[in-house]
């Protein structure tokens, strides 16, 4: 065996040991990423099996002519981001989307987190629209990550 031969098989070996600590570097970085991806979506799954939410009473203020009603965190989440939620309020058969200036939520007996619907809390939500009597309403409140309850409601009824 010559010198040449020597060199050349050192070229290939390391050539060798370079591809293939690149496969492992990249195979290390594509397991991460998906450990990453699937540590998200448990953590959501989670959240959303132990968020549960519940509309507990509607009423009708007739002074002002607007809606009333009394949301329950049922499940065992602390809900906030109340600009996230969504109220949709179905009146005679026609729904309307109420933006964040449409409706005001305060939430009862605040004084373990501030500003957060602790698991047990109520809050009041008032629908800023005026309503008659006869109108049948449907309520349906649906939280950041995807929980719903809806309550109809007759006022007048």
């Amino acid at each position: 065996m010559g010198l040449d031969t020597v060199i050349v098989a050192f070229f290939v070996i390391t050539t060798m040991l370079v591809v293939a600590n690149t496969f492992v570097i990249g195979m290390n970085e594509l397991i991460d990423s998906a450990y990453d991806g699937y540590s998200v979506i448990h953590t959501t799954t989670m959240d959303k099996m132990q968020t549960d939410i519940e509309i507990k009473t509607i009423w009708f203020n007739s002074t002002e002519s607007h809606l009333h009603f009394i949301v329950e965190n049922t499940g065992e989440t602390k809900l906030n981001n109340f600009n996230l939620w969504d109220i949709i309020v179905i009146k005679n058969g026609t729904a309307d989307y109420m933006d964040g200036n449409k409706w005001t939520q305060d939430v009862y007996d605040d004084q373990l987190n501030p500003n957060i619907l602790d698991p047990l809390e109520e809050m009041e939500v008032e629908i800023l629209q005026e309503y008659n009597n006869g109108d049948d309403i449907i309520l349906k409140v649906v939280t950041p990550n995807g929980i719903i309850s809806s309550k109809g409601y007759t006022i007048g009824g």
